[in-house]
């Protein structure tokens, strides 16, 4: 990347709320919340943990069309306003929409009840982010991802790497999905949700905890503040050891790894800290240690995972996990691996247990899919 793109705006909505600082405050505070979620769709007498977004009084109802638009936007809008955008510049900003279910959730009562389910409205790829772009008012261009958990990741790397070359000044990258049966009995039906606490990289790990969730992030190629964090460099690759999954040995992961330290100019040793994927399932957790270990060997900066706070968000991990490391970083803190108690000889990784005390920094951000997907991001705010 020839020019920088500084994260100039940024908003979340997650299950620990929807306003940074109260959310940063939080993590701080080690705080997370599941909900049971009852699987009587398929006549099952048993709930699983899901970590579902906080409902406002006057908000609409949750699972209903008006409750994913206000969402939305309000998550977006609240991005712009931290950026303090003008009109032009919302207006000339591309839209990056990274999702995993993109508007699955918006058709499903419909297709569950529908007599004829062949003349309903299909979901399709750019649906959302024309909707993000009709309602800022944005005429430039709108780029969809769904590239399984690295979707809103490859957002952030496509358009930082299209800043980079000149393309445009700002972009807006949106990483959302809310609650699907799709995606929820999925996983129940691949046996990979776990039961609470949520303990990526721990011996006694049992698998996921999936949840819902809304990251934007404002991109632009001038600095507002000195602690701005910028895109450093990145990389993406598709790991065909499978149709579903990664090589387990990590050659991969770690191929991927190189080529954003590469691409970012930066050592293994001028990383300050990881931001794993670590989704607590067996196989994920095994292969990205593997990759962590080919490519830091035994100077492995500290690794910390965050979906113990806000469950696996799945394609919007990208940007809400982005926001969460960066916001919590200028806070002065890089937050423990929530619910890791006992190593796991056979990771041989063991990440935080306690909270960093660090303000600036150079992060590796990691994120690995099903499908073999593969992202990973290299961000700072030190000059």
């Amino acid at each position: 990347m020839t020019e920088k793109a500084f994260i100039r705006g940024k908003a979340v909505h997650c299950a620990l709320g929807e306003e940074v600082g109260s959310v940063v405050a939080a993590m701080r505070a080690h705080q997370c919340q599941t909900t049971e979620v009852p699987l009587s769709l398929i006549n099952l007498d048993y709930a699983r943990p899901y970590y579902r977004l906080p409902v406002k009084d006057g908000d609409p109802p949750p699972n209903s069309e008006a409750f994913f638009y206000t969402v939305l936007f309000r998550t977006v809008e609240k991005a712009i306003a931290d950026a303090g955008l003008q009109p032009h510049e919302i207006e000339e900003m591309p839209i990056f929409f990274g999702s995993t279910s993109i508007d699955i959730p918006l058709y499903e009562e419909t297709y569950r009840t529908a007599s004829n389910v062949l003349s309903q409205t299909s979901s399709g790829y750019g649906n959302i982010a024309n909707e993000i772009a009709r309602h800022l008012g944005v005429k430039a261009g709108c780029y969809t991802f769904t590239t399984a958990c690295t979707s809103s990741a490859n957002g952030v790397l496509y358009a930082s790497a299209m800043m980079g070359q000149g393309a445009f000044d700002r972009a807006l990258v949106v990483g959302y999905d809310l609650f699907s049966n799709l995606g929820f009995y999925g996983f129940e039906a691949l046996k990979l949700i776990a039961p609470p606490p949520y303990r990526p990289f721990d011996k006694q790990r049992m698998g996921v905890i999936m949840g819902e969730g809304c990251g934007a992030i404002v991109l632009d190629r001038y600095r507002r503040d000195a602690n701005d964090f910028y895109c450093l460099g990145g990389a993406n690759a598709c790991d065909t050891h499978s149709v579903t999954t990664h090589d387990p040995e990590g050659h991969a992961i770690a191929a991927v790894m190189r080529e954003a330290l590469a691409s970012a100019g930066a050592r293994p040793e001028e990383i300050d800290v990881i931001k794993a994927h670590a989704t607590g399932s067996y196989h994920n957790d095994l292969t990205e240690c593997n990759g962590l270990k080919q490519v830091f060997g035994d100077h492995l900066p500290p690794v910390t995972g965050l979906k113990p706070f806000v469950g696996h968000t799945v394609g919007a991990c990208g940007a809400i996990e982005l926001v969460l490391l960066s916001e919590a970083a200028k806070a002065g803190f890089v937050p423990a691996t929530l619910g890791f108690e006992t190593p796991d000889e056979e990771l041989g990784v063991v990440p935080m247990t306690d909270d960093l005390a660090i303000e600036s920094g150079t992060f590796l951000l990691n994120y690995f899919g099903f499908g073999g997907n593969c992202v990973s991001l290299v961000v700072s705010n030190r000059d």
